[in-house]
């Protein structure tokens, strides 16, 4: 399977980490949720069918259909971080293969 995403459509975004509460008079009070908290990154990546039919097997039996945590490569850097699959696959035809568009979000 592919170890990495396609630059074309990959995104990440912030943790949210705030917790705001209304008060009678003045500003929110904010603080912090936690002080570990999940990032999402979305990414697309190229399969041929060989790797699609790896890639279903792989969701199915190795992390329980998204239940549990693997490793992934870092896309910024390469090195290892812990994800976990934030909702279902989705995918579209990709000349004769596959595009397989994932939803992460990096554990601390």
């Amino acid at each position: 399977m592919p170890q990495a995403f396609m630059s074309e459509g990959y995104s990440e975004e912030g943790a949210d980490n705030l917790l705001a509460s209304n008060v009678s008079v003045g500003p929110a009070k904010v603080r912090r949720r936690t002080t570990a908290n999940v990032r999402p990154i979305t990414g697309s990546m190229a399969m041929r069918e060989d790797e699609y039919q790896a890639f279903l097997l792989f969701v199915k039996n190795d992390i329980k259909d998204r239940a549990l945590a693997f490793t992934f490569p870092d896309p910024h850097d390469g090195s290892s971080i812990l994800v976990r699959m934030r909702q279902p696959h989705s995918t579209a035809p990709f000349g004769i293969d596959w595009r397989v568009q994932i939803a992460l979000e990096v554990l601390p």
